[in-house]
């Protein structure tokens, strides 16, 4: 099984997110993306924002990324962060380790990005409904 490894980052400006392979080069960070030439092109990105692909998708087909704020349909119904902890994806209640859930389920069925922890952290308010 092929797992598609990318990231996104914001650029230094705080205007475009950008996506493709991460390049650390000692305190800078770049995101190479392609152009239309294909040709290879280093953007430097504010490495606050970076956020890998959790290889998931949500309801409406959308990638799912580190930072992500989803909205959770059915059972576990409420609003929950994507992110990086003890060496897996989860998604967190309230930004609470404690309260986490595995991300092993079917996102494409009950889960919908509503934004992310950079351009929308006021979504996280509710937390779980």
């Amino acid at each position: 099984m092929n797992r598609t490894i990318k990231f996104r980052g914001k650029d230094l400006f705080g205007t475009t997110w950008l996506y493709g392979d991460l390049v650390q080069d000692r305190d800078l960070r770049y995101i190479v993306t392609v152009n239309e030439r294909d040709h290879f092109e280093h953007k430097m990105v504010n490495q606050e924002t970076i956020g890998q692909f959790t290889g998931l998708f949500d309801r409406e087909k959308k990638e799912i990324y580190e930072g992500d704020i989803l909205q959770l349909y059915g059972e576990d119904s409420g609003v929950v962060e994507v992110r990086f902890v003890r060496g897996v994806f989860a998604f967190l209640w309230k930004g609470s380790l404690d309260e986490e859930l595995p991300t092993n389920a079917p996102t494409h069925v009950w889960a919908k990005v509503i934004g992310n922890i950079h351009d929308n952290p006021e979504l996280l308010k509710g937390g779980k409904q």
